[in-house]
């Protein structure tokens, strides 16, 4: 038994100087946490920070700001979907447009799809996550920032007024960057 177990580690410890090429001595260690965490098939909730200011985070919805309706995409970490696919219905509520799409879990983002369910600022929306765990619905106002705001303090405080902080921090740190 011993004998197998000391293969198996030495197979595992055998990639690792080609799988951490390029990390500091740190990141290893956390990169293979999280890799154990998802062979557990334990569920983390890493639903901090999107991809990029303008990715949905289904995690928090409520209000989201946009500038470019072509930018807007969302977001749930994979820790937070299912193996395998999802589905996504995106749909307004006001002109009760809908559609669903699949969701890949390797897909960081999902396009929003404008062609079928144009953005209109002011509008509510329901996005529903479907897959074999069942399905969680999420609600959020999509708002977009008036192109007369140039100077971008006006931006950000447009943005906090409609409930968007998140993105004004990350627009913040983008900044300060």
């Amino acid at each position: 038994m011993s004998l197998i177990l000391f293969l198996l580690l030495s197979l595992n410890n055998a990639n690792i100087p080609e799988f951490t090429q390029g990390f500091s001595s740190q990141e290893p260690i956390q990169l293979a946490e999280k890799i154990d965490t998802r062979r557990r098939g334990l569920r983390g909730n890493s639903c901090d920070n999107p991809p990029n200011v303008w990715a949905i985070s289904m995690c928090q919805t409520d209000s989201f700001c946009y500038a470019n309706p072509n930018e807007v995409s969302l977001w749930l970490p994979p820790v937070k979907r299912a193996d395998g696919s999802n589905f996504v219905t995106v749909k307004n509520l006001d002109t009760k447009q809908e559609i669903t799409k699949r969701w890949q879990v390797s897909d960081i983002t999902i396009p929003w799809p404008i062609e079928e369910v144009p953005l209109t600022t002011g509008t509510s929306y329901t996005i529903r996550l479907s897959n074999r765990d069942g399905s969680n619905s999420y609600s959020l106002i999509l708002n977009a920032i008036p192109p007369n705001l140039l100077k971008l303090a006006e931006r950000l405080e447009w943005m906090k007024e409609k409930g968007c902080t998140r993105q004004v921090e990350m627009l913040i740190a983008l900044r300060d960057v």
